[in-house]
C-alpha cells in the first residue's frame, strides 16, 4: 500500500476547519445514506492525481432499478488520474463504532475499498478496513501521520468466492480491537472475519469514510483507471462490550422491579 493519504487527509483537515468541526470528542449520532435522493450534503469528496489533491465531484449510476455511488475516473493515474477518491463525513465524531457500506454493487471493479475509522483529520491517523478485489484479500491496518505501513497490520487472502459480486463490508472499532466482517449483498450470511488488537497507543475518537484506491497489483505502472461503486454507507456508535454488560444488568435489574411491584400488586 502506497503513502498517499498524508496528502489526502491534509486537504480534508482544511476543509474540516472551514467548517468548525472538531475530532476532540465523540458525540455522534447513527447516520445510514443509500444515495437514492441525493449526494448528501456536507459530505467530503477527494482524490489524489499526480498534480495532487483536488475536491472531486461524484455522480450516481442506476443499477437494477437502484441508485449507487460511482467513484470512479475513465483517466489512469499514469496519465494524470486519480489514485485513490474518498468520502468522508466530518460531521459525526465516533469513538467505538461501526462503519458498513455495500461495495462494489456494480460488480465491475478491480480495485481496493477502505473503510475508515476514527479518523483524526488533524494528526492524519486512522484504523483501515480493506477489501482488495484485485488480490481477493481482506486487511486491517494503522496509519500514524499519514504514513501507510508497507504490510497491514493482518490480512487474509481468498475471501472472496466470487469477485464480480457485490458485498457488505463491515468495520468495528470497539475499544482497542479492530474487526472486519464481510456478508453476502444482502448483508445475512457471513462470509468472512478478521480481527486484531491494538496495543500500541490506540487512536481516538475520530470521523468515519470510505476510500476507493487503487489495488497494489495496479503499481508501480499504474496504468488501470480507478473504478468503484458503494451504497447504503453508514456508521453508527458501539458501545463497549463492559457497557453492554451494564445496560443488561440494569435491564435485568428494572425487570425484577417490575416483577415485584406486579406480584405486590396482586397481594394488594
Amino acid at each position: 500500500m502506497r503513502v498517499f493519504l498524508s496528502k489526502t487527509f491534509l486537504v480534508c483537515s482544511t476543509m474540516l476547519g472551514m467548517l468548525g468541526a472538531t475530532t476532540n470528542t465523540a458525540n455522534a449520532a447513527a447516520f445510514s445514506v443509500d444515495f437514492e435522493d441525493a449526494i448528501p450534503e456536507g459530505a467530503l469528496f477527494f482524490q489524489e492525481t499526480p498534480d495532487g489533491i483536488t475536491s472531486f465531484t461524484p455522480t450516481t449510476r442506476a443499477i437494477n432499478d437502484n441508485t449507487v455511488l460511482q467513484l470512479s475516473d475513465d483517466v489512469p493515474f499514469s496519465e494524470g488520474g486519480a489514485s485513490i477518491i474518498s468520502i468522508v463525513n466530518p460531521v459525526e465524531i465516533f469513538g467505538d463504532v461501526e462503519v458498513s457500506a455495500l461495495v462494489n454493487p456494480t460488480g465491475d471493479t478491480n480495485d481496493q475499498f477502505l473503510l475508515l475509522a476514527r479518523l483524526n483529520l488533524e494528526t492524519f491517523d486512522t484504523y483501515v478496513a480493506g477489501v482488495d478485489f484485485a488480490t481477493n484479500r481482506l486487511f486491517l491496518n494503522k496509519i500514524i501521520g499519514g504514513e501507510v505501513p508497507a504490510s497491514p497490520i493482518v490480512e487474509a487472502s481468498d475471501v472472496l468466492p466470487d469477485l464480480h459480486q457485490p458485498y457488505v463490508a463491515e468495520f468495528s472499532v470497539i475499544g482497542n480491537e479492530l474487526t472486519a466482517r464481510l456478508f453476502d449483498e444482502a448483508g445475512i450470511n457471513q462470509i468472512f472475519e478478521l480481527s486484531t488488537v491494538d496495543t500500541d497507543n490506540p487512536l481516538l475518537a475520530g470521523a468515519t469514510g470510505i476510500s476507493v484506491d487503487n489495488s497494489d497489483v495496479a503499481f508501480p505502472n499504474s496504468d488501470d483507471p480507478i473504478s468503484g461503486t458503494i451504497d447504503n454507507f453508514a456508521a453508527e456508535p458501539v458501545p463497549e462490550p463492559s457497557s453492554m454488560l451494564g445496560l443488561l444488568a440494569v435491564g435485568a435489574l428494572a425487570a425484577k422491579g417490575l416483577q415485584r411491584r406486579a406480584s405486590a400488586a396482586k397481594l394488594g
